[in-house]
């Protein structure tokens, strides 16, 4: 199954990427934002190095939700990199960034160290009606909190809009915003649709724990939006905030 990222870097329609309407403020190579794989950035989480370090991915692998913690789930630490380098998910409109970032390996607001999990209900991953990850990510000082304001506000003015993928193509996206106040510190949750697979909409739930955050995403396999249990966001805000220091 699709790593966070894939279902709409996968998905584009068309290879026109030019125009800069959607350019973030600064270059990727000037923001130095912390994306995965081997780029060598900084603040690049996936390989341990950055503000977090491989120290604080440590600490997020402890804290990730294991088999158990929910009753019916099993979760298992990705091998895989949920985010690695060439998964670029950019919106041509530079007020629909966040959203975007959601699923970004260069968002505006650099992670500095995350990991990421499969939930699995059932017999497979796919045996409850959705595919489901979830994201553990950290900031420096004050960017986890901006980021959900950054977020909420994004989802107020950007119910439909164009992005790129790194090999630039195309994706029309829609997003609609769901319930306030999931749990956590703060918390969002919206349903991402693209177009090209609109039976398989992505509801994403983002959970701050400090400057940590949760991103849940759950794709569907019924064509009707499904997001994850309350208490899978409840359990891992709680594993999360154990580890104090998130700020």
């Amino acid at each position: 199954m699709p790593v966070l990222a894939v279902s709409v870097v996968a998905c584009g329609a068309g290879s026109d990427g030019a125009g800069d309407g959607g350019k973030k403020d600064g270059s990727r190579e000037e923001r130095g934002s912390g994306g995965s794989g081997s780029g060598g950035s900084a603040g690049q989480g996936g390989s341990g190095s950055g503000g977090g370090g491989a120290a604080e991915e440590k600490r997020l692998a402890s804290a990730l939700l294991k088999s158990g913690d929910v009753k019916g789930y099993r979760v298992q630490r990705s091998k895989k990199d949920a985010l690695p380098a060439q998964s670029t998910v950019e919106s041509y409109e530079r007020k629909c960034s966040a959203v975007t970032d959601v699923m970004d390996s260069d968002p505006v607001r650099a992670r500095t160290a995350y990991i990421n999990g499969v939930l699995q209900k059932g017999s497979s991953p796919s045996a409850g009606g959705a595919v489901q990850q979830v994201l553990l990510a950290s900031y420096g000082k004050g960017e986890a909190e901006a980021w959900l304001s950054d977020l909420k506000r994004a989802l107020g003015g950007c119910k439909s809009f164009t992005a790129k993928d790194g090999a630039g193509d195309k994706v029309r996206l829609t997003a609609s915003r769901g319930p306030v106040g999931v749990v956590g510190d703060d918390s969002v949750e919206f349903t991402l649709r693209v177009k090209q697979q609109s039976d398989s909409p992505l509801v994403f739930t983002v959970v701050r724990t400090g400057g940590r955050t949760a991103t849940f995403m759950s794709i569907s396999l019924s064509g009707k939006p499904q997001p994850v249990e309350k208490a899978l966001a409840v359990k891992q805000h709680q594993k999360l905030a154990a580890l104090g220091g998130g700020r």
